[in-house]
């Protein structure tokens, strides 16, 4: 891919992801014990302020949480097992009132390393401030796919010719390329997908 049209691409993406939605179900690693809400939430037991996780939930559940925070860090007090338990049941509660929140049901806690490595990087291009190294590896391995599917495709298209068997290799080729060409697109123009493999 050339500078310009590699830029031109990079600035689309940019661009489109800022318009589209932050918080949506299928992107969500909130439930995760190694996410940002149950380690903002770790962070404030361990210091007994619950003022950094109240951001993860809306105003009027602000009161329920405090009360169940404080109860957590009585029985936090009760020993290292008594602690789990009461960690466990503070973060199942905050978490189910933020993805009731985001409008997404609660199913239970999942253990950490399960969330998606672009939402790690996504994360980390946060802490770290800058995006750029996270967009260039989106920008290249989309680059790579659409390629490879192009050349799949279009080495299948030349060999169709009248071989009904050869024009069927083509066709399932070209309906791959063709949608994920068309998924990419609309993920990037903020409209819905259904057909990446």
């Amino acid at each position: 891919m050339t500078l310009p049209l590699r830029k031109h691409l990079l600035a689309i993406i940019t661009t489109s992801a800022l318009a589209l939605p932050l918080a949506t179900p299928a992107f969500a690693h909130c439930d995760a014990m190694d996410g940002p809400v149950i380690t903002e939430a770790q962070l404030a037991l361990d210091s007994g302020d619950i003022t950094p996780v109240l951001k993860w939930i809306p105003a009027e559940n602000e009161a329920e949480l405090a009360s169940k925070f404080d109860k957590t860090l009585e029985v936090r007090a009760l020993g290292d097992n008594a602690q789990e338990l009461a960690d466990q049941q503070f973060f199942a509660k905050l978490v189910e009132i933020h993805r009731a929140y985001e409008g997404a049901p609660f199913n239970g806690i999942k253990p950490a390393g399960e969330i998606d490595p672009a939402v790690q990087l996504a994360d980390q291009a946060l802490e770290e401030g800058n995006i750029d190294d996270f967009l260039a590896r989106i920008v290249e391995n989309f680059e790579q796919k659409a390629r490879s599917a192009f050349e799949t495709t279009l080495a299948a298209k030349q060999q169709a010719g009248d071989d009904p068997e050869m024009g069927r290799e083509f066709v399932e080729h070209y309906v791959h390329y063709v949608h994920y060409l068309e998924d990419v697109h609309n993920v990037i123009a903020g409209n819905g997908s259904s057909h990446i493999h």
